[in-house]
């Protein structure tokens, strides 16, 4: 009875996931078809006869005036040197750096209140009113509120808004592209891509795999199908008429307090009334190469913003928890499911995440039960029978197959995008990283779900905003 109930068990997960990584599967596969045609499109149709982007059209474009946000929240180890690399290596003049602190943080108000000291043209402090932390989106506000006031002081607005985080690396270019393509677009993201790691750094490298494939692959062609793309949270411009469209009076800003990937909504509600956006990926020409450690392997003059990312397990399932509740869950909760087939596809590879992050582990677990027994039976018992991991049936069989198939494109395509982002040995341990990766998306999404029903249970609508640890020995 016992054996009977184990082959049941075994089968019967079986199918389900065999079915589950079949849709996940052919999802990938159609990301990466649609990649394909659309490079077809952009090398044999789009660029013949026309002259590529290059620093003489941006720097023949007048400066707007550009205000950079970033929200910091206990990052006294990191503010200054972010602020400091940044006035070192923008080629633009008329901005100003807005770096949102905390009454209740006294070390990071002193760590910005020394570089404001020494670069006073390029530096303003915006405080929250209400102690940290919050949330991101409270931070922005308050930055906004500065960033308006400054306008007024000085009788001149701020023509578009950049969102940055205290541990950024920014490209020596992203301003003049910003200005160059706003207010023809309303929304602009440039390509981030996290610091080269050591090989043997799985949790670093993960997020450089990551990233990688997202920044190199997805977002073009999430652009191309639905004909804009959501911020990533850093390396992004909002024209001046966007931050408006957004603004709600009753929030006295643009970014809804509740949520904790203010960036992933604010974007798509934007998108949703009909702003147009720009992902820009490719290199500048003529542009003056950024520092070594900064310039992509096979794109060395790509303006990207290259940043820290956390170095352990659980800092890892931290900041990811953050986004799985703000992506998947207060996503769905606040955008529903609305446009045509494709932006209501993308919708779905954006909650994917929520089954796919679970079931590979559980995938893990379900090979664990079997070849566990199996191997005591073979060393105890070797003459005993054992049941099959499979059921004796032809279709379950090539489901396998075809799971297998679509596994192997899979790493294909994510070697090849970390080759480019970051060269061969990475793109070798980008292998065995999805398995490290797996088990750090299991953890955050299963905390994310349990972090949303308690919440909700509770009544709690505004969900604290999390920090998170990162490198800071740059």
């Amino acid at each position: 009875m016992l054996i009977e109930t184990y082959t049941t068990f075994l089968h019967s997960a079986a199918w389900i996931l065999a079915a589950a990584y079949l849709i996940s599967g052919l999802d990938e596969l159609l990301m990466t078809c649609a990649f394909l045609v659309w490079q077809g499109f952009r090398r044999f149709v789009l660029l013949p006869g026309n002259e590529r982007l290059n620093i003489r059209m941006l720097k023949a474009k007048a400066e707007q005036r550009a205000a950079i946000m970033v929200p910091a929240w206990q990052e006294a180890a990191v503010i200054g040197r972010m602020v400091r690399f940044a006035i070192a290596e923008i080629d633009y003049a008329d901005y100003m750096i807005f770096v949102g602190v905390y009454p209740n943080d006294p070390d990071t108000i002193a760590a910005v209140e020394s570089v404001r000291a020494e670069f006073p043209d390029h530096v303003r402090i915006a405080v929250v009113p209400n102690p940290g932390p919050t949330t991101k989106s409270d931070c922005l506000n308050a930055i906004l509120r500065a960033a308006r006031d400054w306008g007024r002081e000085t009788r001149r607005e701020v023509d578009f808004y950049v969102l940055h985080d205290a541990e950024d690396y920014v490209p020596r270019y992203g301003l003049r592209l910003f200005n160059f393509l706003i207010p023809r677009k309303a929304i602009v993201q440039i390509p981030v891509f996290p610091l080269p790691a050591p090989w043997w750094a799985l949790t670093e490298g993960h997020y450089m795999d990551e990233f990688a494939q997202l920044h190199l692959k997805d977002l073009r062609v999430r652009e191309w199908l639905t004909g804009g793309v959501p911020s990533a949270g850093v390396g992004t411009a909002f024209s001046r008429e966007a931050i408006a469209m957004a603004w709600e009076e009753k929030l006295d800003g643009a970014f809804r307090p509740h949520l904790l990937t203010e960036d992933y909504e604010i974007s798509m509600q934007l998108l949703r009334r009909g702003a147009e956006s720009a992902f820009f990926i490719g290199d500048l020409r003529d542009a003056e190469p950024g520092p070594p450690e900064f310039r992509l392997h096979a794109l060395p003059g790509l303006p990207a913003v290259r940043g820290e990312f956390p170095r352990t397990f659980w800092a890892s399932v931290r900041q990811k928890t953050r986004w799985t509740l703000g992506i998947t869950l207060q996503g769905w909760e606040s955008l529903g499911w609305y446009g045509d087939f494709w932006q209501r596809y993308i919708l779905f590879r954006d909650r994917k995440p929520l089954v796919t992050n679970l079931l590979n582990v559980v995938a893990y677990s379900i090979l664990a039960i079997w070849l566990v027994p199996r191997a005591i039976a073979a060393w105890l018992f070797p003459d005993a029978p054992f049941p099959a991991p499979l059921p004796q049936d032809p279709l379950l069989y090539a489901l396998v197959e075809a799971n297998f198939v679509l596994l192997s494109v899979f790493l294909c395509v994510r070697f090849a995008c970390t080759y480019i982002a970051y060269g061969p040995v990475h793109a070798v341990m980008s292998l065995p990283r999805v398995v490290w990766g797996n088990f750090v998306n299991f953890a955050a999404t299963f905390r994310a779900v349990r972090q949303y029903v308690a919440a909700r249970r509770k009544g709690i609508k505004n969900i604290p905003w999390e920090k998170t640890a990162h490198a800071t020995n740059r």
